[in-house]
């Protein structure tokens, strides 16, 4: 099977110009014996000196895989009447990472009917979704496998590590109260080399790789993660409830008000609130670096906090997970966990990932996924 990605060298409406889930299922076709390339060439192989996907211009072609800011970056092309600019003879499947609250294919109703599956992150359990529309996760690279399996018998330290990039409100919150929590081990931040002291402390081939993911590709942090014990790896934005795409239009705001207005009074009378909560954007690329790491993840439990996933790791087998914004479930389970109890959970984990969350597992995914379309 010939099997074409489309991406766009430069991203419009933002700065972020690494394809992670493209290099992922590009690897994982590739690596299931299928012909694979793009509208251009793209993820550089130093150690090959050669890319993953070579660009061309053939229309020949038997599955399209769409990046999401390929679609947003053309939908006045694409999405001309007729869909002319999409071929007849092939699947088509578009990846949405989804890196809001309100998908571009809810936003846009075209999407559902110009292709033939969405795969779309950041889900939610409880809501319900068009046939077409599949729930997806950030997952692993060959590359991350690589460079965590390298230093992967690295002496560990019994310690929880934590290093965050982006301030999301409810990494504080949560961080505030694991602070204030009676923790077995100690809270560390493991800062690695700033961006500028890059070149400084990375060969050639690791600076490429660094440069191209736009700094998400750093040894020492990859080191880091499989020196720590535990290592938190939550994500994502409160917000009051119920869940609404569109969210901040006028129907949107006076539909949780009720929710605001009970959190505001409960938080009064020293009751808890959390319930009037929801948080969407959990998936991060920490959360699988870490899950195969040797480390053990603490990230906000899946199904407690209504996230939606191909699979779903289980709390306590693969990763600690939190069930309550104060934290208490941690705490009471890290005091109870002996040491080799936590280390056989990040083995666990680890295992789980690269059943569920390599790049051949995810090219598994989008064609079981397609077959059962076809089926139906």
């Amino acid at each position: 099977m010939k099997v074409k990605f489309f991406i766009t060298p430069v991203y419009p409406y933002g700065d972020d110009h690494y394809y992670h889930e493209i290099i992922a299922l590009a690897e994982g076709f590739k690596g299931l014996g299928h012909e694979v390339f793009s509208n251009h060439d793209y993820w550089f192989i130093p150690e090959q000196s050669q890319f993953l996907l070579q660009g061309s211009k053939s229309t020949a072609f038997d599955l399209g895989i769409y990046d999401y800011r390929y679609a947003r970056s053309f939908e006045h092309l694409l999405f001309r009447e007729g869909f002319p600019n999409f071929p007849n003879h092939a699947k088509l499947v578009l990846i949405d990472r989804n890196d809001g609250i309100s998908p571009i294919w809810e936003l846009n109703k075209t999407y559902v009917k110009a292709f033939d599956l969405i795969f779309s992150g950041n889900l939610f359990i409880s809501k319900s979704y068009p046939t077409k529309v599949k729930p997806w996760a950030i997952g692993l690279t060959s590359r991350q496998m690589k460079y965590l399996d390298f230093r992967s018998r690295a002496e560990m330290k019994d310690q929880i590590g934590y290093n965050f990039r982006i301030g999301h409100n409810m990494r504080k919150v949560v961080f505030d109260n694991l602070q204030a929590c009676d923790l077995p081990y100690q809270l560390v931040n493991e800062v690695t080399h700033k961006q500028q002291e890059v070149v400084e402390v990375l060969n050639k081939i690791d600076s490429s790789y660094n440069s191209a993911s736009t700094g998400r590709h750093h040894p020492e942090y990859f080191n880091k993660l499989n020196t720590n014990l535990l290592f938190l790896t939550f994500g994502g934005y409160l917000e009051y409830k119920p869940i609404r795409y569109r969210p901040y239009n006028f129907e949107s705001r006076v539909s949780r008000k009720f929710f605001h207005l009970r959190a505001r009074l409960e938080r009064v009378l020293g009751l808890s609130d959390e319930h009037n909560y929801l948080v969407y954007q959990q998936d991060n690329f920490r959360f699988w670096e870490a899950m195969y790491s040797s480390t053990c993840p603490i990230s906000l439990e899946t199904e407690k906090w209504d996230y939606l996933l191909p699979e779903n790791p289980v709390n306590g087998i693969h990763y600690i997970g939190i069930t309550d914004l104060k934290c208490s479930n941690v705490s009471d389970k890290l005091n109870k966990l002996a040491r080799e109890e936590i280390k056989m959970i990040g083995s666990n984990g680890k295992q789980w990932a690269f059943q569920h969350y390599s790049p051949t597992a995810q090219a598994k995914r989008v064609l079981n996924s397609l077959n059962e379309e076809i089926t139906n």
